[in-house]
């Protein structure tokens, strides 16, 4: 499957040293629950970082708001496979038709203006998030997943120079959070995916599912980076 081009597959930041950073499952338009996950921790937008693993639109009652969050300076998303149909279903309409059945319907209602700012802001966001800890530790955020076997390294070079292979399973897969069975991710002390809805978050090797299904009535899982359980 084509996947559209991002003029930066892979972000790298560096450790926090000032505040706390914290990663958040697929919200799919349920920001007003991201708010209250927040809130919860007592998330100070000054010092504190907050990380997605993607699917920020689609299925919830507030896919707009996604302009107004990806502009602020402390919130960092990777692309998801429903941000992916929507900068397809441009120029494809078979992919606009399967986006529409996904999920996608609130864009007919979206005014032109938002249509404009919001594609442009998702195409701009990148395939992999690569964030720095404390004692040289570093933490890894995709999407979907990684092609058994690859180091960390490896498939941030396959996601730079357009693998298809390292594209598909970033995007789409669903294997490892299914089938539990590969191994840990080598070079990277966690690593954490959405895209599969779970009744809780489930680990598989270094690997943190986190999508727990906020658009189906389930809970959006908000984790510290670093501190995940288990």
């Amino acid at each position: 499957m084509t996947t559209t081009r991002t003029t930066a597959p892979v972000r790298r930041f560096a450790a926090n040293t000032s505040g706390r950073d914290f990663v958040a499952g697929d919200i799919h338009g349920e920001f007003s629950r991201l708010e209250a996950c927040l809130e919860g921790v007592a998330f100070a937008p000054e010092r504190d970082r907050l990380f997605s693993v993607g699917d920020l639109i689609d299925r919830g009652p507030d896919s707009p708001a996604a302009l107004e969050w990806l502009a602020r300076p402390w919130f960092h998303a990777v692309r998801g496979n429903h941000e992916e149909m929507a900068l397809q279903a441009e120029h494809d309409p078979d992919m606009a038709e399967a986006w529409l059945w996904n999920g996608g319907e609130w864009w007919l209602a979206a005014g032109p203006a938002l249509r404009r700012a919001l594609r442009p802001a998702l195409r701009r966001l990148p395939l992999a998030i690569e964030v720095a800890g404390a004692r040289e530790r570093r933490y890894g955020i995709v999407h979907a997943d990684l092609p058994p076997g690859r180091d960390w390294d490896g498939f941030l070079r396959d996601l730079e120079r357009g693998d298809p292979v390292a594209l598909e399973y970033a995007l789409w897969s669903r294997s490892r959070a299914l089938r539990g069975s590969a191994g840990p991710v080598a070079g990277v002390c966690a690593v954490y995916c959405g895209h599969t809805p779970l009744p809780a978050p489930r680990r598989v090797g270094n690997v943190h599912f986190i999508d727990t299904g906020a658009c189906y009535r389930g809970t959006l899982t908000l984790l510290r980076l670093g501190a995940e359980p288990g």
